[in-house]
């Protein structure tokens, strides 16, 4: 039964271990959806689509976390791989039928408490703590920067609370004086085309602008 615990140690820890990547990603600004198939798929192997892929490995502290994940995948699938044959090698049909049942249970009892939303919204606002402590994950969120020009530039902004644009309409902060369009606003699966002066930006909210890149980095 020591293996069938390692086996659950092993699992259990490389929950936590995505669910860290995860909000690792998003503070740098991914959104939480991708960032969680991302690190699921670096931890795993499997999934890792190209065009995503681009995503992570032009920014430098993405590629350190997914890097960081490969290894201690690959070292995890490896130790669960030899605890089971080592597991189920010793006893006999019997033992091996118990086992198996045992590792079922217990595998359905770790599933249900990783999708608890409580314990899950818990863990990640701890994680989210301890990260931002660190100064790679409070630059400004921006998930892309494509020059256009030699000082403008197509910036997309995550909106946080406690930024002087979060809770205000695009008319109250004056941007198109200030030389700046939001060209679109992705708040969770809706997306707000061409907004107007009457719309407010929401904390979560991702806005797309184009503008002079000085300006771009003063809102943020």
């Amino acid at each position: 039964m020591t293996f069938l615990l390692s086996i659950f140690i092993i699992i259990g820890v490389s929950y936590l271990i995505v669910r860290i990547a995860t909000v690792a990603l998003t503070l740098t600004g991914m959104d939480e959806e991708k960032a969680r198939f991302q690190a699921l798929s670096a931890f795993t192997g499997t999934g890792f689509t190209t065009t995503e892929a681009e995503i992570v490995v032009k920014h430098p502290v993405r590629r350190k976390i997914v890097m960081t994940l490969m290894v201690l995948g690959n070292a995890g699938l490896a130790s669960v791989i030899a605890s089971l044959i080592l597991s189920f090698a010793r006893g006999g049909l019997l033992q091996g039928i118990l086992k198996l049942g045992i590792l079922g249970a217990g595998l359905l009892i770790m599933y249900r408490v990783a999708c608890h939303k409580g314990l899950t919204k818990r863990v990640t606002e701890r994680i989210k703590s301890r990260l931002s402590r660190y100064p790679s994950f409070t630059r400004p969120m921006w998930e892309e920067v494509l020059h256009l020009a030699e000082e403008y530039g197509l910036v997309e902004v995550l909106v946080k609370e406690g930024m002087d644009i979060a809770n205000h309409s695009i008319g109250e902060l004056r941007l198109r004086e200030k030389g700046i369009l939001v060209l679109m606003i992705e708040r969770g699966r809706r997306v707000i085309p061409v907004p107007g002066p009457q719309n407010k930006l929401r904390p979560g909210d991702r806005i797309i602008c184009f503008g002079k890149l000085e300006v771009l980095q003063s809102i943020s």
